[in-house]
């Protein structure tokens, strides 16, 4: 399921299938912290086959038998819909694969188990970081690509999450050597940085490549980038020239958006870099050719031409493959899991972080949480607060004195959490979320809210126009898991 945040309709899109336990904590959380009134959109029936563009290909070889392929079909369809007057508005899409609608799937209650995004934070944090994290970007622009930047109109205005692995892709093909270098601490995980020691081979490299489960950007430029995306698509093969014999690109490698947007990236960059080459001149502060980089372990002397066998791109004239995209390095907006597990834990932060945080071994980070928080948080609406009253709120209810889910080795607090390692931790991480305990309380809250605020709407959500109220997404015998206040 993808869904979109369209800020200036106040509308949140998304795209459903099944339910699950994790659908209903996902769609509660979504509307609950008033994130505004979500739009569903099926996806198994309305989703174009990618296998009308792969000859002999069947939806079983796909993950989710073709549903990732609808994050770009589909979420394509709706950017076309929106007329150009609305083309400067923010459009959020984010992963919530296995929800589902009820409405359109009577009686189907298979819990797939993987809606994996949960808010945690205000919709005005949110976008308050789309600005700054985007002019934080354009300084680190500037300073890289120096004159280009200016000459070419480089700059960034879509951003996807950050992931620490190019995956699925291969890594000798242009979706993951030009990738720059990440702009976190070089010594975020202390000597261990970016080598391969770590719980893992991938726990102590920084974040540095796209992460598809979350998209923010405005309509205009969301659309070009889609239909690139699309177009990605229509072309593909079944199998690609490129594969290194593992048949592991198979079918976009069996049907990921997330490979296609790696391409997009890729082709940004690697094309960024030419430009750079092309407007520097030498003695320029801004713009010096950067140092070698390392992926994986093996060296990327030269990210135009690396010395190993790779993926050739041609130097282009211009920008045409330029779409603005960053990512969200420093996890303002979402915090990933995967490969990442240790990176972060729920804390109050009017607390001392060191008992919260406990069980750290040999190869995780410095613990660099502070307690406080930052501005954008504290002037946000407070967490129990609805339509400007805290009802039912606990005696515990500022941001400081509730769990927030923080990445420890940035000292960061994420809008969003983001399931995508080890999905069983859910089952125990939801009730450590703010909002679960009183889940109950402030879900009533939201439904007794004055409708005609416009800043959000009433508890529930659109379907094909048509409006589902909170009780048809989620029906009362999935109280008991998603309140968790009864005994069995």
């Amino acid at each position: 399921m993808a869904q979109r945040h369209f800020y200036g309709a106040d509308e949140l899109f998304g795209r459903a299938a099944v339910p699950s336990h994790d659908t209903f904590r996902e769609k509660f959380q979504s509307i609950a912290p008033s994130l505004s009134k979500p739009t569903w959109h099926k996806s198994a029936d309305e989703t174009k086959n990618l296998e009308s563009h792969l000859s002999d290909n069947k939806t079983s070889h796909l993950l989710g038998g073709g549903s990732h392929v609808a994050k770009i079909t589909n979420v394509l369809e709706w950017l076309e819909a929106v007329p150009s007057s609305q083309d400067n508005e923010l459009v959020l899409m984010m992963d919530a694969y296995g929800a589902f609608n009820l409405y359109d799937n009577p009686g189907n209650k298979a819990t797939h188990m993987e809606a994996d995004i949960w808010f945690q934070l205000r919709p005005e944090t949110l976008i308050d970081r789309y600005y700054s994290v985007n002019q934080a970007a354009n300084r680190r622009l500037q300073k890289r690509l120096g004159r280009a930047v200016e000459a070419e109109g480089l700059k960034q205005t879509i951003i996807f999450g950050a992931g620490k692995r190019c995956a699925p892709n291969q890594v000798h093909t242009v979706a993951c050597f030009p990738i720059p270098e990440s702009p976190l601490p070089a010594d975020l995980y202390g000597k261990n940085t970016d080598t391969i020691m770590g719980r893992n081979k991938y726990t102590s490299l920084r974040q540095r490549f796209l992460n598809s489960g979350y998209i923010i950007g405005p309509v205009a430029d969301m659309r070009a980038m889609f239909r690139r995306a699309q177009e990605k698509v229509d072309a593909s093969k079944d199998q690609d020239e490129w594969d290194n014999g593992s048949h592991g690109s198979d079918f976009m490698y069996h049907g990921s958006d997330q490979s296609v947007f790696n391409i997009i990236l890729g082709e940004q960059e690697f094309q960024r870099e030419v430009l750079r080459r092309q407007h520097y001149k030498a003695g320029d502060l801004d713009g010096k050719p950067a140092p070698p980089t390392h992926l994986e372990g093996t060296l990327i002397d030269d990210p135009l031409n690396p010395n190993f066998t790779h993926e050739p791109m041609e130097h282009k004239t211009g920008t045409p493959d330029e779409f603005g995209i960053g990512l969200d390095y420093f996890s303002e907006f979402g915090q990933q899991t995967v490969n990442a597990e240790e990176d972060a834990r729920f804390i109050k932060h009017n607390q001392e972080i060191d008992p919260q945080v406990t069980g750290r071994q040999i190869f995780d980070c410095p613990i660099r949480a502070k307690q406080g928080l930052p501005k954008d948080i504290n002037v946000s609406r407070q967490p129990f607060e609805v339509q400007g009253q805290r009802a039912n709120a606990p005696a515990e209810s500022g941001w400081d004195e509730v769990p927030l889910y923080t990445n420890i080795c940035l000292d960061q607090v994420p809008v969003m959490v983001h399931h995508n390692g080890d999905k069983t931790a859910r089952e125990h991480a939801w009730p450590q979320l703010w909002l679960q305990p009183q889940a109950r309380k402030l879900m009533a809250n939201v439904l007794a809210q004055d409708t005609s605020v416009t800043e959000v709407g009433k508890g529930g959500a659109f379907s094909e126009g048509k409006h589902l109220s909170w009780e048809e997404l989620c029906p009362s015998d999935m109280d008991a898991e998603l309140y968790r206040d009864e005994a069995p």
